[in-house]
C-alpha cells in the first residue's frame, strides 16, 4: 500500500490509489486491519448468514440427551446390587402420570430433534475423513462421532423396541433386574446365556455403551464450542489416542445389569 507522496505521477485516474496525485494517501484504517480475516479462521466460520445454525439445536439437544443418558447409566450402575436398583426403579415409576410426560418432553422430543438434524448433517458430510471446513477438533474425532452416531441410532432403537413398555418391551418394573438381564443376556428365548447369539447381541449392547459414552465426551467438548461456553484452537489434523478420548473424565462406567457385586 502506498502512503507516502508522490509529486509527480503519470497516472491520470482520479481515484486509483497509487498516492500519486499530489496527495499523501490515506493510511490504512486500524479496525479494518483487525477486522481481517486469515484463511484458517475464516474456514472455520459457519456459514449460516446470521440465522440460528442448526447445529446449535444439535447441541442443545445433546446436552439435555447428554443428562439424561449420565441418569440413565447412573441408575443402570445400580444393578450390581439389585435391590438398590429395584428401589430406584420403584421410585422414578412412582412419579405416576407425570412419567410420560417427562419421557415425551425430555427424552423423545430432544431425541427426535437429534436424529433428524444429526442425519441431516450426516446426508451432507456422509462418513468421509475430515469432509468438514469450520468444526473444531481433529478430523478423526469428528469421524468417530458421526461413526458412534450410526451405531447409536441402531442401538438405541434395539434397545426401546426390547425394553420399552410403549412398544411392547420385556422391561418389568416390578422386577426390574431379573426382566434387564433376561432381556439382554438371553434375548434369544430358550436359549442359554452362553448361547453364541445371546452372546453376540450381548456384544452389541456393550458396544452401544461404549459408543453411548464416546459419542457424549466427545459431544460435550464440541457442543460447548459450538455454543461458545469455550473458545479453543481451530482445528488440527492432528489424529491419536487423544483424539479418541478428548475427555477421559466424562468417560462413565456402563456395567450390564447382569452382573452383581458380592
Amino acid at each position: 500500500m502506498c502512503v507516502e507522496t508522490a509529486p509527480k505521477s503519470g497516472c491520470r485516474k482520479s481515484s486509483c490509489g497509487c498516492g500519486g496525485h499530489g496527495r499523501r494517501a490515506a493510511l490504512p484504517d486500524a479496525r479494518a486491519i483487525l477486522d481481517l480475516k486469515f484463511a484458517e479462521e475464516a474456514a472455520s466460520e459457519c456459514g449460516c448468514s446470521g440465522r440460528t445454525c442448526p447445529r446449535h439445536y444439535l447441541a442443545w439437544s445433546g446436552f439435555v440427551l447428554g443428562g439424561f443418558l449420565v441418569l440413565h447409566l447412573a441408575v443402570n450402575l445400580l444393578g450390581l446390587w439389585p435391590a438398590r436398583f429395584q428401589a430406584a426403579v420403584d421410585r422414578i415409576h412412582g412419579l405416576g402420570a407425570a412419567l410420560p410426560v417427562l419421557e415425551i418432553g425430555l427424552i423423545f422430543i430432544p431425541l427426535t430433534i437429534h436424529v433428524a438434524l444429526g442425519l441431516r448433517t450426516l446426508g451432507r458430510e456422509k462418513l468421509k475423513f475430515g469432509v468438514e471446513k469450520h468444526h473444531h477438533g481433529s478430523d478423526l474425532r469428528q469421524w468417530l462421532q458421526r461413526v458412534s452416531a450410526l451405531i447409536l441410532l441402531v442401538f438405541i432403537a434395539f434397545h426401546i423396541g426390547t425394553l420399552h413398555r410403549w412398544f411392547g418391551g420385556r422391561f418389568d418394573p416390578r422386577n426390574a433386574f431379573n426382566s434387564a438381564s433376561q432381556a439382554i443376556w438371553q434375548f434369544w428365548h430358550g436359549l442359554p446365556a452362553g448361547n453364541p447369539g445371546n452372546l453376540l447381541f450381548a456384544e452389541f449392547y456393550l458396544l452401544g455403551m461404549v459408543a453411548a459414552v464416546y459419542h457424549l465426551a466427545n459431544g460435550i467438548a464440541t457442543g460447548a464450542e459450538v455454543l461458545g461456553f469455550t473458545t479453543n484452537p481451530p482445528r488440527s489434523n492432528d489424529s491419536g489416542a487423544s483424539a479418541l478420548s478428548p475427555r477421559p473424565h466424562c468417560c462413565l462406567p456402563a456395567w450390564p445389569c447382569g452382573m452383581r457385586l458380592r
